[in-house]
């Protein structure tokens, strides 16, 4: 016999079922027990004489097992169980491997455990069912992405993760020793995405990138993943119309292939509006609404929460932000009233993208990075190749742990990073 997932069970089917002791109760002389696999819960049955006695009597919460038996009508309330109404009623059980006691809580009986011993034994963790429906949707914010630009001609390319210029300026970075030549982790696939779009034109990437800043919120992490793309011949305007598309298809992914994960985590979405805001608009906005902040501030996390209030589910762009609060690659629209072509995404009281139109002209790319106190000698081969026939470009990338944070609600984005790295934790 063949083994089957929970979530392919049928009434009167003689199944073959592998997975983990999720919860266990005895009524008589009666053992119900939940195993639980990457697809779902179903409750079990072990009637007296049936199994034998010894494996009866050994079950404890998380072992392996493998169990025999068929599958009959039942009368469920538990929420949790994926097989509503069907239970198993077993005829054979072997435990494949023994548990330990279980460090932190699985089910939902007993006290909650806070999320930092949570993340000391992650692997555990995401066996939770409301756990592993965050990364599962994960999956699919992932994958939508890919799709979604390989249909509109996107090529898709892989960035260094060794850098030896820093690509933020001011941010921090984390220095590595590469050779005996001084180098860093990549804050960005910034400046290369860049260099592919200019001759490709429509490129993406998603990977891993690192800043070195030493906070300590509920929405940073210094390790994350982005979702990055590069687009010749376009300006702002046109690559925000890009992201708002493709946050609409991804949430209209998610909706069509987690339906059951949003049950577990009780979220309900929905596609969300759009609304475009001029720098000065939102300033004006957020004075209206008596928030203390000036012109020429960036937001804080007390403004961008503020604006989102205004306009729920809704994904704000806010652009044609100042010049110096934007990095030295994005585009001066008009020098004279310090505009530059850079833009920020919100959805849901967090930021999820920033980008912009970018430099295409060295000389204008030169001026830029000095005023921002940097050596253009550093980026030399970065000013160098728009010397070659540059079309102007836009791009932008989005936080995939922050955009899974926002989209679920959750507290804090180490809930959607599976192991994450900040100035406290490096392992596991």
């Amino acid at each position: 016999m063949e083994r089957i997932y929970i979530s392919e069970i049928k009434e009167n089917q003689k199944v073959l079922l592998k997975g983990w002791v999720h919860d266990i109760r005895e009524l008589g002389k009666t053992k119900f027990f939940l195993l639980r696999d990457i697809s779902g819960i179903v409750q079990c049955v072990l009637k007296e004489g049936v199994v034998k006695e010894k494996n009866k009597e050994e079950i404890k919460l998380e072992d392996v097992v493998s169990l025999k038996g068929t599958v009959k009508k039942a009368n469920l309330t538990n929420k949790e169980l994926t097989i509503k109404n069907l239970e198993v009623e077993v005829s054979d059980i072997t435990i494949l491997n023994k548990s330990e006691e279980i460090p932190i809580q699985i089910n939902d009986k007993g006290a909650k455990t806070d999320l930092s011993r949570r993340l000391d034994f992650r692997y555990l963790d995401v066996r939770k069912p409301k756990i592993s429906s965050i990364f599962k949707i994960q999956s699919t914010i992932i994958n939508s992405f890919r799709e979604f630009f390989y249909n509109k001609g996107f090529i898709e390319i892989q960035t260094p993760a060794i850098i030896a210029t820093s690509t933020e300026g001011g941010t921090e970075l984390f220095e590595v020793n590469y050779f005996g030549k001084k180098a860093y982790l990549a804050q960005s696939p910034q400046l290369y995405k860049q260099l592919m779009a200019i001759s490709l034109e429509k490129v993406f990437s998603t990977g891993a990138v690192w800043r070195a800043e030493k906070h300590d919120t509920s929405r940073h992490i210094n390790e994350i993943r982005q979702l990055d793309i590069e687009v010749a011949f376009s300006n702002d305007l046109d690559v925000m119309k890009y992201l708002e598309s493709v946050v609409k298809f991804i949430m209209k992914r998610v909706i069509e292939k987690n339906k059951k994960e949003l049950e577990i985590l009780n979220i309900k979405l929905d596609i969300p509006k759009v609304k475009y805001l001029r720098y000065k608009e939102a300033i004006t906005l957020l004075k209206k609404n008596n928030f203390k902040i000036e012109e020429g501030e960036d937001f804080s996390p007390e403004a961008e929460r503020k604006l989102c209030e205004m306009f729920p589910n809704t994904i704000i762009f806010t652009y044609e932000w100042p010049i110096d609060l934007k990095p030295f690659y994005i585009w001066p629209k008009d020098k004279n009233k310090n505009v530059s072509a850079g833009f920020d995404a919100l959805f849901n009281g967090l930021e999820i993208s920033s980008g912009g139109q970018r430099i295409h002209i060295p000389e204008i790319l030169e001026k830029q990075i000095k005023n921002k106190g940097l050596d253009p000698k550093n980026f030399k081969w970065y000013i160098d190749a728009f010397k070659y026939g540059a079309p102007e470009h836009s791009g932008w990338s989005i936080g995939l742990e922050r955009f899974t944070q926002s989209i679920l609600n959750l507290e804090n984005i180490r809930e959607a990073t599976l192991f994450p790295r900040d100035s406290k934790r490096l392992t596991p």
